[in-house]
């Protein structure tokens, strides 16, 4: 045994753990002995019923090795895993169908094939848990929407309310049932177990001590046995009139060393007839055992590694498996008693499994004197626990649709089974999911060219003429999330509002930038093909940017690329914005970035003295540099400011590996490296000639020999310097706030 596990079990000899464990062992057990026989009987019933004490005997083999593999296992405390009565249900209609395929074959080949077909689908299951614990499937549960876990719980409640009056008076509580359940013979069943269960509801909230539930149940046994004695009630007559559990089962019978001869006698066509069937035990098992693990996190309130459990469980389901045993996985129920008493050690599962294994020796003699109705009372309360905190308690915690959600889910459970229940679940939560999504705006902003630039630094002239003339022509959507039916519709409505809006400028440029958009459906890209006919009629050019190759790949299919009039796509937002500003500026016959600008215009433009111009040339060098030339190198000394007077200068920051990131782009009558000019720092990043370009040049000891000789011109240079940061800072700061609003 591993030396952690070990260390575990010892440190559970205290009487802390080690009364609630023995106590909650022996209680689980036999309440797991009753369980087994149920699931047993549910399989071989009718013209299998002779076959009972088979069943009775790997539904046993199935408890002890579960119970016991997994809490040793298991990284859950307390966890119990059991044979579950969801896949029994599939496999008890496996068992009737191969009954009657072989209807004609000898006993002995019918109850091998069945056995055979037991085994088989409790070994594939557990292959397929191990399989998705090993390669990381567990983390699908996270994925359950919230009340959708509320509702299965709340469902697991009536499930447990419903099954405990199965225990107490053989019917459960459905509305066929109601007038037997109201006769006086059942009343005195079913009554008292109702009001035990109302009182370990109270007393636990009443009192939070590990010794508080093993002392109400064997203070429950003890009023039981005293009520006889002063009613004189004989335990013959309390078995008779169904008050004790009685005989509930004869001997189990289990035959590992003759699972050789049952694979030669089983009836193989028989059972690949019945693959499909054993598909969806596998199928439902998957869905029902992370449905309970992720349960359980609520319940116990502590995440579960759901790869381990997984793991786990399914090396336990290939042992049972391979001993006979049916599939079983992680009991919700169990569990959360183990933890509402205390017993949240290794210790209650492995003493669970001994009582279970006990009954092999003795059958079920032990639980004949239990009353009937503390047993069911106890369920009761597990479903009564559920219910209040999923139907009463979740009614301050949820939204109404939430709410309303979880109810419809408990509602369906209640009508049919789990499956239909969760699925009906999730549907709805899809379709309210997609509602409330709807609702939220995917445009992040909505923005003009006059509210945001692109990082091509122009003269102060052009700069003004965008942001107060030509920049309200451009607009801009930058668009987030998921893009489907429900936001898409919305988008093309808000496009249509602005187009019509006679206030404001007509446009000339409509961008939509997709760098936060995390994925698309088809009924998106169809509001864009309707967006591409509005634009085109209107004689607006689509500018799309930031298009992942998946998504310019699917709106080229639709006809939404650069080969059509009136569309162009660029890697970026900045360079979407920089070729819709030249063609504006191109449209309206103003001065772009390849006509040259001198410089007395642009220091006139930026406030600087045309009486002081020619003398600032004396100290200015006029240099040329052709394309692709460095101006500025990334970590040389940064000595040197530059007027471009013609051409395009980019500046990168380089990443090493030959990799480099374009920060921004200036054109003619602008200047850069006026910060390293001043500072005297290294340079940040490098500036390089994308077209040939002519600038003047103006270096730190030029500036100096300007302050020693004509102080007066050096002070309207440092004017003209601080004026240019400022215009800079300014810029910057206006954008930040339009795209903060």
């Amino acid at each position: 045994m591993d030396q952690t596990v070990s260390d575990g079990l010892r440190s559970e000899f205290q009487p802390q753990q080690l009364l609630p464990a023995l106590i909650m062992g022996t209680v689980s057990g036999i309440l797991e002995i009753i369980f087994a026989l149920s699931i047993a009987s549910l399989i071989f019933n009718g013209d299998l019923a002779a076959f009972l004490p088979y069943g009775f005997g790997i539904s046993l083999v199935s408890s002890v090795v579960l119970v016991i593999g997994t809490s040793l296992l298991s990284k859950v405390p307390g966890v119990f895993s059991s044979a579950q009565d969801s896949p029994a249900v599939i496999m008890a209609a496996v068992a009737a169908s191969l009954a009657g395929t072989l209807a004609f074959a000898g006993e002995s080949e019918k109850l091998a094939t069945i056995l055979v077909t037991i085994s088989m689908t409790t070994i594939l299951t557990g292959c397929l848990f191990f399989a998705l614990g090993h390669f990381g499937f567990g983390k699908l549960v996270r994925f359950i929407p919230y009340p959708v876990m509320g509702g299965f719980l709340a469902g697991t409640g009536w499930l447990l309310v419903q099954g405990s009056f199965g225990v107490m008076t053989d019917f459960l509580l459905t509305p066929a049932n109601m007038p037997a359940l109201l006769q006086t013979s059942q009343l005195i069943l079913w009554i008292p177990g109702i009001l035990f269960a109302l009182a370990l509801f109270f007393g636990m909230e009443r009192f939070n001590h590990f010794l508080a539930m093993p002392a109400m149940l064997l203070g429950g046994i003890g009023l039981f046995y005293l009520a006889f004695l002063l009613t004189g009630t004989s335990i013959q007559e309390a078995t008779a009139s169904g008050l004790l559990l009685g005989k509930v089962g004869g001997h189990a019978i289990w035959q590992p060393f003759e699972l050789g001869d049952k694979l030669l006698k089983a009836n193989w066509g028989a059972i690949l007839g019945q693959s499909g069937a054993i598909a969806i035990v596998l199928a439902l098992s998957m869905i029902d055992f992370l449905l309970n693990a992720s349960a359980l996190e609520l319940t116990i309130h502590q995440d579960i590694q759901l790869n381990h459990e997984l793991k786990s469980v399914g090396a336990v389901n290939i042992l049972s498996g391979l001993l006979g045993g049916m599939v079983g996985y992680h009991m919700l129920g169990d569990t959360t008693l183990n933890y509402r008493v205390g017993a949240k050690g290794k210790l209650t599962g492995v003493v669970t499994g001994v009582v279970c294994a006990a009954a092999f020796l003795l059958g079920s003699s032990l639980l004949a004197y239990l009353p009937r109705p503390l047993l069911g009372g106890l369920l009761f309360f597990l479903g009564l626990e559920f219910l209040v905190e999923w139907i009463v308690n979740s009614w301050k915690k949820l939204s109404r649709s939430d709410y309303a959600i979880t109810v419809l889910i408990l509602i369906v459970i209640a009508a049919t089974n789990f499956l239909i229940g969760v699925g009906v679940g999730l549907a709805a939560a899809i379709v309210l999911f997609v509602v409330n999504y709807s609702r939220i705006n995917v445009v992040r902003h909505a923005l003009s060219g006059a509210d945001v630039t692109s990082n091509v630094e122009r003269c102060t002239y052009h700069q003004r003429v965008l942001k107060d003339k030509l920049g309200q022509k451009i607009y801009i959507l930058e668009l987030q999330g998921f893009l489907f039916f429900g936001t898409a519709n919305a988008l093309l409505d808000q496009m249509r509002v602005r187009l019509d809006d006679s206030t404001q400028p007509k446009i000339r440029f409509l961008i939509f930038d997709f760098h936060r958009v995390s994925g698309f459906d088809s009924s998106a890209v169809i509001s864009f093909v309707k967006c591409r006919q509005i634009t085109e009629t209107q004689g607006i050019t689509l500018v799309l940017t930031n298009l992942s190759a998946q998504m310019q790949k699917r709106f080229e299919l639709d006809n939404l690329s650069e080969s059509q009039n009136g569309i162009r796509i660029f890697p970026d937002l900045d360079h979407g914005l920089e070729w819709c500003e030249e063609q504006l500026l191109d449209i309206e016959q103003v001065t772009t970035l390849h006509t040259p600008v001198t410089l007395s215009a642009q220091l006139a433009d930026s406030g600087f003295e045309r009486s002081n111009t020619k003398r600032l040339l004396n100290y200015l060098e006029r240099v040329t540099f052709k394309e692709g030339e460095i101006l500025i190198q990334q970590g040389d000394e940064a000595d040197r400011l530059y007027f471009i007077e013609m051409g395009i200068v980019s500046v990168y920051l380089e990443l090493g590996d030959q990799k480099r990131v374009r920060l921004r782009t200036l054109g003619l009558g602008t200047a850069i490296g006026e910060t390293g000019l001043y500072f005297g720092t290294t340079s940040t990043a490098s500036a390089i000639a994308e077209l040939p370009v002519t600038a003047y040049r103006l270096t730190r000891a030029a500036l100096a020999e300007m302050k020693q000789k004509e102080p007066e011109l050096a002070a309207s240079f440092h004017e003209f310097s601080a004026r240019l940061l400022s215009e800079r800072l300014i810029s910057i700061t206006r954008t930040l706030e339009t795209v903060l609003k």
